[in-house]
């Protein structure tokens, strides 16, 4: 019965911060939760008009590869940035009310679900634009495919989570060094770029290849991008196991370094 109430009262404090947390993010904006609609659209017009000629010149449907890496990543890194200083950021409830740290970046985790659907919309809309307009077939019943990749995902966000969360609380500096190190996952990503284009016996494709968000690119993109167009059919099930491998043990590690510094964060946050 007592677990059965902490978790009531837990999954209450999550929802109440996830809220709170999409309500900051829009709270002086004109256009509201629009602008998480828009803003992937205008990110992916200024990378299409400078990466299309160099990456997307015999690719038609170009936008629909750039939008798909782009919110993914993006999510990635909304999730984790925002975690980052959650514990820092909520002292004051740390110090002053028994709660769980481990909510606070869940929660950061969550509302990046959150912003991740709305910028999906911005996918649904270029989808039906090139296929109305364009003539290319992209939808099909596998984009439902992608609901079985999201659990994976977040165990995979939530674990880096919980690792920059907790770590930040005694090493500030880790704030700007993580922001160096998205800028250089960004690129070791196919976001704008095709993995065909880099020699096959290169360092960089091996680094490529160890790369998860390849992979989790590589999923999301069989499910929305090479379905019908190239006719690939269901994404692999091989790689969705191999994301749930994945998801799992950033999870577990991520979770092993909080269980392993918790005690202390009271004392440092």
């Amino acid at each position: 019965m007592v677990n059965q109430k902490k978790w009531g009262k837990n999954r209450y404090i999550v929802q109440e911060l996830v809220r709170r947390s999409v309500k900051t993010q829009y709270r002086n904006s004109v256009l509201g939760v629009l602008w998480s609609v828009l803003n992937p659209l205008l990110n992916m017009l200024v990378m299409w008009l400078v990466f299309s000629q160099i990456f997307g010149r015999n690719d038609p449907v170009y936008p629909v590869y750039l939008l798909t890496g782009n919110i993914l990543f993006q999510a990635l890194r909304s999730a984790t940035e925002g975690s980052l200083t959650s514990l820092v950021n909520n002292r004051g409830l740390i110090t002053k009310v028994k709660l769980d740290n481990f909510l606070f970046p869940l929660s950061s985790t969550l509302s990046s679900l959150v912003n991740f659907g709305f910028s999906f919309i911005s996918l649904v809309i270029i989808m039906f634009f090139m296929q109305v307009i364009g003539g290319y077939q992209l939808f099909g019943f596998q984009i439902l495919a992608i609901v079985l990749m999201l659990p994976a995902f977040l165990l995979f966000e939530y674990g880096i989570s919980l690792f920059l969360s907790v770590l930040y609380v005694f090493f500030r500096d880790i704030k700007h060094l993580y922001r160096v190190f998205l800028t250089l996952w960004t690129y070791l990503t196919p976001v704008f770029y095709k993995i065909e284009a880099i020699d096959s016996n290169s360092f960089v494709y091996s680094i490529l290849k160890l790369n998860p968000m390849y992979y989790f690119l590589t999923y999301f993109r069989d499910c929305v991008y090479n379905m019908n167009y190239l006719g690939q059919g269901m994404p692999s099930w091989k790689i969705l196991g191999l994301l749930y491998l994945c998801g799992i043990v950033f999870f577990l590690v991520g979770y092993a370094v909080y269980k392993g510094l918790n005690k202390k964060v009271i004392s440092y946050v």
